[in-house]
C-alpha cells in the first residue's frame, strides 16, 4: 500500500467493488442515479444538497465529486460558498442542542436525583437552551449573528437552505431537534412532505455513498494484503 490513505485516482479499486459484487453495485447505481434525476428540487440544488450532506460525513471523494457534479448543473461558486456553511451551521446544530442533555444532567445530579429515569431526550429544551445562551455571553452573541446570516436568502433561498439542505444534514448529524427546527422552518418556506422525500433520499444516497467511495481503500488492502514485499 502507498503512504498515502488516500488516492487522487481510485477507479481501479473501485473497478474491483464492481467486479467482486456486479449486482449489488448495479442496484446501488440504479438507486443512486434516479435520487439525482429532476424532480421537484432540479439537479443543481440536489448536488448541492449532496455537497452539504458530503461535508457531514466528512468524505473527501464525495466532496470533490459533488463539487464538480454541482458546477457542470451550474452552480456558482458563491452557492457552493453557501453551501458549505449551511453544513458548518448543522454540524455546530448537535452539539448546541445537546448542551440542554449536559444542563439537564447537571441540575438532576446536583439535586441528587436518578438520571437514568425517564425520557433521556427532553421534547422541550427551551430552558435549558436559554440559559445556556445566557452563560455563553458574547459567544451566543456571535454565534447568533453567524447563525441569522446562514440562513437568511442570498445566492440560495431560505427554503433550500434550511428546510431541505438543512434537514438533510441535520439527519445525517443524528440530532432530533436538528430535525425538527428545519421542519418548522421549512414549511414556512412552503416545503412539502414530497420535496422533503427527496432531500432524504439526497440524505440517505450520501450517507452510503461514504462506504461506497471509501471502499477502494478496503479493495486496495484486500488486493494487497499477504503479497510478498
Amino acid at each position: 500500500m502507498s503512504d498515502s490513505i488516500y488516492k487522487d485516482d481510485i477507479a481501479s479499486y473501485m473497478g474491483m467493488l464492481k467486479n467482486a459484487a456486479p449486482e449489488l453495485n448495479e442496484k446501488w447505481m440504479n438507486y443512486h442515479n434516479v435520487v439525482f434525476e429532476d424532480g421537484l428540487l432540479s439537479k443543481k440544488d440536489k448536488q448541492l444538497i449532496a455537497l452539504a450532506c458530503a461535508h457531514i460525513t466528512s468524505c473527501p471523494y464525495c466532496i470533490r465529486s459533488r463539487t464538480k457534479l454541482a458546477k457542470s448543473c451550474g452552480a456558482t461558486d458563491e452557492e457552493i460558498a453557501e453551501t458549505v456553511f449551511i453544513a458548518m451551521r448543522l454540524s455546530m446544530g448537535q452539539p448546541y442542542a445537546y448542551s440542554s442533555i449536559a444542563f439537564e444532567n447537571y441540575e438532576k445530579m446536583m439535586n441528587k436525583e436518578d438520571v437514568t429515569d425517564g425520557f433521556f431526550f427532553s421534547k422541550n429544551i427551551t430552558p435549558q437552551i436559554k440559559e445556556f445562551h445566557e452563560l455563553s455571553g458574547e459567544m451566543h452573541d456571535k454565534f447568533n449573528e453567524f447563525h441569522n446570516l446562514v440562513y437568511e436568502d442570498g445566492h440560495l433561498s431560505k427554503k433550500l437552505k434550511k428546510g431541505l439542505m438543512g434537514l438533510a444534514c441535520a439527519i445525517l448529524a443524528k440530532c432530533s431537534w436538528c430535525i425538527r427546527s428545519c421542519i418548522r422552518d421549512g414549511i414556512k418556506e412552503g416545503v412539502t412532505k414530497a420535496e422533503i422525500t427527496e432531500a432524504v433520499n439526497i440524505a440517505m444516497v450520501m450517507a452510503a455513498g461514504a462506504c461506497w467511495a471509501h471502499a477502494g481503500i478496503t479493495m486496495e488492502t484486500a488486493s494487497t494484503f499477504g503479497k510478498k514485499k
